[in-house]
């Protein structure tokens, strides 16, 4: 983002709240000297020549009237009333210009024009009023004295002939200054705060833009896998299963190759299941939420902690012994990330077991509980004649990229070297490359775990550990 985009620093609320009492402080201040200084416009204030009791009064009850300028902010329409009742009847326009000044800034369109034409005329009479007065109370007078000693004294002296013009064109240049200076600097006031509204939505708009961008982008990108995905992998899945079925039915008298090729096709249905499921969710983008509708499909098409048993019958079915110990509880309360990514570690050990391994037992130990965590290992007895075992390290670089781990595998995969299998086993150990002894690692360590991978004695052993969890976790 630039930084013409970058957010503006908002001055703290308390600062603002300070400032405005001190302002409204000061405005006190100064419009009740003002008005103190304005009594002079008003005969009914003096007796001979001094302040009588109803001036006096009226002078205190400007104590009361200039206290309604802390409400400029909130309710300006109450100092503007006052303010202009202040301005027809004892000639001071102060608090009139303020509570317009915030009328303008602040009120909507008609009230500010409304509240400006009627300012303008209050304003107006008033100085009419005092251009037809007597010059002896025009507060302005009070610079055209003689001798200032009669300033303290509040007497209503008559200034010298002279300077009655100056006197009117001072009182005309103060309306006129004071009321374009609110109206004139409110108006700017409140065309700027228009220009930073209409920027802040711009704003707004042009994140969303960004965002909608970055989205359109994303799922650009996924359609492409998931296309990439359907297309390479579909068909040679869709072949294997015709395959197999076709397998099954000539096999009638070989019950052992008819049930192979039976498990075969399930595999392989299970598969295109996976498959369709891995497309839809890179397409939209939620690959951890539960599909509807496959409640009582074969694994590995639930991919949840609760389907590991029937995982285990699914291998069991090819003919591979397994020697399961499996305790599952709470799987309810397990996150469904952690859930789905131990059912594909329990699925990965295995199939590396049967890669591998083949034809040997392999023991499958499963607990599972909030209290406890999770726990899985899978082990399998070496192979006869086997040397040292290669275990991959841990991932550095990303699968695929010029520095994959995989290009330093041997060409028989994580199987023990020196191992001679039959005719079917060098096909399968040749297809590891070690992505999923990696993949296991990467998926404990993404949940906070830990993994264990290597020959423990006289067999080869993953292990992996969770911690307790909760829905919260």
């Amino acid at each position: 983002m630039s930084e013409q985009s970058a957010p503006r620093r908002r001055i703290p609320r308390g600062v603002r709240i300070a400032g405005s009492i001190l302002v409204g402080v000061i405005a006190y201040l100064f419009g009740f000297f003002t008005s103190s200084m304005a009594v002079t416009a008003n005969a009914w204030a003096f007796s001979d020549g001094e302040l009588n009791d109803t001036g006096l009064v009226a002078v205190l009850l400007l104590f009361l009237v200039w206290g309604l300028v802390f409400l400029r902010h909130r309710w300006p329409w109450v100092p503007f009333v006052a303010g202009g009742l202040l301005t027809a009847g004892w000639g001071d326009a102060l608090l009139l210009l303020i509570a317009v000044f915030h009328l303008v800034i602040r009120a909507p369109r008609r009230q500010a024009i409304i509240a400006s034409a009627v300012a303008t005329g209050v304003v107006a009479f008033s100085t009419v009023r005092m251009c037809l007065a007597s010059p002896e109370h025009n507060p302005f007078s009070i610079f055209f004295l003689p001798d200032p000693a009669q300033v303290t004294g509040l007497e209503a002296t008559i200034p010298p002939e002279d300077s009655h013009l100056a006197i009117r064109i001072i009182t005309i240049a103060a309306g006129v200054i004071g009321l374009c200076t609110a109206l004139g600097v409110g108006a700017l006031l409140r065309r700027t705060r228009r220009m930073r509204a209409v920027e802040s939505i711009a704003e707004r708009e042009a994140q969303r833009n960004e965002s909608l961008s970055a989205e359109i982008a994303r799922q650009s990108e996924r359609e492409i896998l998931a296309r990439e995905l359907h297309d390479t992998l579909s068909h040679r899945l869709s072949v294997i299963s015709l395959h197999t079925g076709a397998l099954e039915v000539g096999a009638q008298t070989d019950p052992e190759v008819a049930s192979t090729a039976s498990a075969l096709r399930e595999e392989a249905r299970a598969s295109l299941e996976d498959l369709r499921h891995l497309v839809g969710g890179v397409r939209s983008g939620d690959l951890a939420g539960q599909r509807p509708g496959h409640e009582n499909s074969s694994p590995p098409s639930r991919a949840t902690m609760a389907a590991i048993p029937e995982l285990i019958s699914s291998v069991a079915s090819t003919g591979t012994v397994i020697r399961p110990l499996i305790v599952i509880q709470d799987v309810d309360s397990c996150p469904p990330a952690l859930d789905r990514a131990s059912y594909r570690i329990v699925q990965e050990a295995l199939t590396n077991a049967m890669k591998h391994a083949p034809n040997l037992p392999v023991t499958v130990d499963v607990a599972v509980s909030a209290a406890r965590g999770i726990q899985i290992s899978v082990s399998n007895p070496l192979p006869r004649d086997s040397g040292p075992v290669d275990v991959p390290p841990r991932p550095r670089y990303a699968p695929g990229t010029a520095r994959d781990i995989s290009a330093d595998v041997p060409a028989h995969g994580w199987g023990p070297t020196g191992h001679r299998p039959g005719l079917r086993e060098p096909h399968l150990g040749s297809t590891g490359s070690g992505s999923g002894l990696v993949g296991i690692r990467e998926r404990t360590e993404m949940f906070g775990g830990e993994a264990s991978i290597g020959v423990f004695g006289n067999e080869f052993r993953v292990q992996v550990s969770f911690r307790s969890f909760s829905p919260q976790n």
